[in-house]
C-alpha cells in the first residue's frame, strides 16, 4: 500500500463538501440581495492548489469569491473576527480561516498559508488588506509577488465590480444595484518562476487596480436606495468650502456641512449633484478623499502640541489579544496631537504605534507587542485619526508620504 501523504502541522485545507453545500444557499441569496453573478466561464478549469487574489469592496467578498470555484477555500482574515466567542469557534471549525493582524507583519499567518498550500489547498487573500474606503482599490501590500513565487502554484487574479456602490464600507443599508465578479488572469507556476518578485507585484497591481466610479461611467448601473449618503461622514471629514473637519453630516441621499450650508445629493449612479452652495465640491467620493488628504498634508501642526488637532467623545477602549478576546479598559475621549494620539488618558506616540480602521467604527492600535481596540458609535470619523496619524508618523520618521493606513 502506498504511503499516505500527511498534512503539515497548522491549519488544514478547507472542506470542499462544506463549500458545495453552503453555495446552494448563498448563491441565490447573493443574487436576490445584491444581484450578484460570477462569470463562471472565466474560472473554468481552475483547481487546487492555487492562490487566489482579489480586489476588496464589501464585507461579503469572501462569499463572492467562493461562487466561482468548485473547491474549498482558506481565507486570510483579520484577527478581529476571531474575538467573538462561540461564533468565531464555529467559523474556525467550518471554514478554517487564516488569522492575520492588520498594521503589522505576521509570520504565523505566512506559515499557515504555506501549510494549506502544501496540504493541496487554496488560499484566498485580498492583498490590499482593506475593503475599499473610497471606491478605488486600497494600497496593495508590497512583497505579495515574492510570496506567490514561493508558493509555486497557479496565481489566480480576479475582480469584484459594482460592490462598492452596492454596500460601501461606511453604510449600514445596501443600495439595490448590480454586482459582477470574474477571473481576469491566471499566472502559471512556470511563468512565476521566470519573473522577479517585483515583476509579479506589478502584474498583481495592474490586474487588481479598480476604480468603481470610472467603471460606472461605462457600466451605467443605477443604484436604488433612500439612504445613499447615510453615514458618509464616517469617511469624509473635510469640507472643501469652509475647511472644517468636524461639521459634515448626512441624511437620506444628502450630504452637507452644518457650518457653511454646503449640500450635495448622491444620485442614482452614486455621483454627487449640487443641491446648494456646493461650488467647489468634487463629483465623486474618491476625488473628495484626495482633496481632504491634500489638506491634511498641508496643515501647520506646530501649534498642536498642547491642544488637539481634533477630538471626540463617547468612545469605548479595549485591550486585545491577537485573534483572541478583548477586555474593556474604559470609556471616554480620543484626541490627536502633533506627536501623539490619546485614548482615555493613554498616550500612543506616532513614531511608536501603527493604526488600522476595521469597518469604520473600530480603530485598532498596535503598540509594541500590545493591541488595542477603540470603538465608536456611527458618525464619529476614525479615518481622520488614522490618516493624520500616518502623515505625522511619516514626517517624524522621514518616510515617504505613500501610505496612510488604506
Amino acid at each position: 500500500m502506498p504511503e499516505q501523504k500527511k498534512s503539515l502541522p497548522g491549519i488544514k485545507k478547507a472542506s470542499s463538501l462544506f463549500f458545495f453545500v453552503g453555495k446552494l444557499f448563498v448563491r441565490p441569496a447573493l443574487y436576490l440581495l445584491y444581484r450578484f453573478r460570477f462569470e463562471k466561464a472565466s474560472s473554468k478549469g481552475i483547481k487546487r492548489p492555487c492562490l487566489i487574489l482579489s480586489n476588496h469592496q464589501t464585507g461579503f467578498d469572501h462569499f463572492c469569491v467562493a461562487m466561482g470555484f468548485n473547491f474549498g477555500i482558506n481565507y486570510v482574515a483579520t484577527d478581529t473576527i476571531f474575538r467573538h466567542g462561540w461564533l468565531s469557534k464555529l467559523m474556525v471549525a467550518l471554514v478554517r480561516p487564516i488569522p492575520f493582524s492588520k498594521g503589522s507583519s505576521d509570520l504565523m499567518a505566512l506559515k499557515n498559508m504555506m501549510s494549506v498550500i502544501k496540504d493541496g489547498g487554496c488560499v484566498n487573500m485580498f492583498p490590499s488588506g482593506n475593503r475599499s474606503l473610497y471606491g478605488e482599490e486600497s494600497a496593495i501590500v508590497p512583497g505579495i509577488g515574492k510570496l506567490a513565487k514561493k508558493f509555486n502554484v497557479p496565481l489566480v487574479l480576479m475582480q469584484i465590480r459594482g460592490g462598492y456602490n452596492t454596500l460601501p464600507r461606511w453604510k449600514a443599508k445596501a443600495n439595490r444595484g448590480k454586482m459582477r465578479a470574474l477571473v481576469v488572469r491566471v499566472v502559471q507556476p512556470q511563468e512565476l518562476e521566470a519573473m522577479t518578485g517585483d515583476e509579479v507585484d506589478a502584474i498583481i497591481q495592474k490586474e487588481l487596480s479598480y476604480n468603481e466610479f470610472e467603471y460606472n461611467r461605462t457600466a451605467r448601473i443605477v443604484y436604488r436606495g433612500r439612504h445613499k449618503a447615510e453615514y458618509l461622514e464616517s469617511v469624509l471629514f473635510y469640507c472643501p468650502q469652509c475647511h472644517s473637519m468636524s461639521s459634515l453630516s448626512s441624511k437620506g441621499n444628502e450630504f452637507f456641512c452644518r457650518d457653511c450650508d454646503m449640500r450635495v445629493r448622491v444620485n442614482g449612479a452614486c455621483f454627487f449633484e449640487n443641491v446648494g452652495r456646493a461650488e467647489r465640491i468634487p463629483d465623486t467620493i474618491l476625488e473628495w478623499s484626495r482633496v481632504q488628504l491634500d489638506y491634511i498634508q498641508h496643515i501647520d501642526y506646530s501649534g498642536f502640541t498642547d491642544k488637539p488637532v481634533f477630538s471626540d467623545n463617547d468612545i469605548t477602549f479595549f485591550v486585545a489579544e491577537r485573534a483572541k478576546h478583548e477586555e474593556l479598559v474604559g470609556k471616554g475621549p480620543i484626541a490627536l496631537y502633533a506627536d501623539r494620539i490619546v485614548v482615555c488618558g493613554k498616550e500612543f506616540f506616532h513614531t511608536e504605534a501603527t493604526m488600522a480602521v476595521v469597518g469604520v467604527r473600530k480603530l485598532t492600535i498596535y503598540s509594541g507587542d500590545s493591541v488595542y481596540a477603540v470603538v465608536a458609535p456611527f458618525g464619529i470619523n476614525f479615518l481622520k485619526y488614522m490618516v493624520c496619524g500616518y502623515h505625522l508618523r511619516n514626517r517624524a520618521l522621514g518616510l515617504e508620504e505613500e501610505y496612510y493606513g488604506y
